[in-house]
């Protein structure tokens, strides 16, 4: 099975697509429109859009096209005609499923119609994946972790968690201003992210992004805050693991990804200091590239028994 592959595109720039397809040419290419509610164009411009998109598609044998929606401005116009011209998968935005937050941020729609939105478009055959936002105005831990419950129910194919900041949009941004508002800060997004995961992680959710790909985290490029958040899953993984063990342990090993490593080890070796300083363990991280990204192996090097024997002769 061919990799999937997203290449990001901006309606103005199509006529430069042909160098990112050659380069990817022997995998699964999507070409995805970004930074656009693409519904919300008017239909016959989209359709003159989408044809010229169409054109490159049989040209280079694309696989199609990936767009983004919001409930209020998709409908079963759009639908049709987005099926006629190869578009294969729908990102829909779902800030909240509380109907309070949304209208408290100058959002239209209601979660109500947004679900039927979802099942519609999964009902045409798009693949759907959901956007949904973290720390909006009002929104409780509760909330966020309500709407990811909901979001999971529609079950989308991939995820994305995005952190609300005060630019998020002109109403938020109002209300930043009158100091009605305040984004989490970067430990408050980390421990909040923490736990949407752990209701995801055992779903069919097959992708999960972290914020926009030009946004920062107090001053944290996106990038880092990513792995910075990794880090502290990872963390929490192998305290847990050590916690499950019957006997102390002084020393472990675990193998992992080669993607995984830096994670697991933390921004400058944080993690592994850490282990030592707090539970006094010294931990070994090693490569095992049949290990998939995510998964990885643990085991026993020396416990406390071990160790006061060894100190004993």
């Amino acid at each position: 099975m061919k990799e999937k592959i997203y290449i990001p595109i901006k309606i103005n720039d199509i006529s430069k697509l042909a160098k990112n397809i050659t380069i990817n040419k022997e995998k699964k290419v999507i070409l995805e429109i970004v930074d656009e509610d693409f519904t919300s164009i008017n239909i016959k411009k989209q359709e003159e859009i989408l044809y010229e998109i169409n054109k490159v598609i049989k040209e280079y044998k694309i696989f199609g096209i990936k767009i983004m929606s919001t409930p209020d401005s998709i409908d079963k116009n759009n639908l049709k005609l987005l099926k006629k011209y190869k578009v294969k998968e729908i990102e829909l935005i779902i800030e909240s499923s509380n109907d309070y937050i949304l209208k408290n941020i100058g959002i239209d729609y209601k979660f109500d119609s947004a679900k039927k939105i979802a099942k519609k478009i999964k009902l045409y055959g798009f693949g759907l994946d959901i956007k949904m936002t973290l720390g909006l105005p009002e929104s409780t831990v509760a909330d966020d972790l309500n709407t990811v419950r909901q979001v999971i129910k529609l079950k989308p194919l991939q995820l994305a968690l995005i952190p609300c900041d005060a630019t998020y949009n002109k109403n938020v941004e109002k209300l930043y201003e009158q100091n009605e508002f305040i984004p989490l800060s970067k430990i408050q997004l980390v421990e909040r992210l923490k736990e949407a995961i752990k209701l995801i992680v055992h779903t069919k959710i097959k992708s999960l992004k972290i914020g926009e790909d030009n946004q920062n985290i107090e001053e944290m490029s996106i990038v880092h805050f990513r792995d910075f958040v990794a880090s502290e899953i990872w963390y929490e993984k192998i305290i847990e693991m050590i916690k499950s063990y019957n006997v102390k342990v002084k020393e472990v090993e675990i193998e992992v990804n080669a993607s995984d490593i830096d994670n697991v080890k933390g921004a400058e070796d944080k993690n592994l200091k850490q282990l030592k300083d707090v539970y006094d363990v010294e931990l070994h991280v090693s490569k095992n590239n049949k290990l998939a990204k995510g998964n990885y192996r643990m085991k026993i090097l020396k416990t406390y028994t071990d160790f006061l024997e060894d100190n004993e002769n």
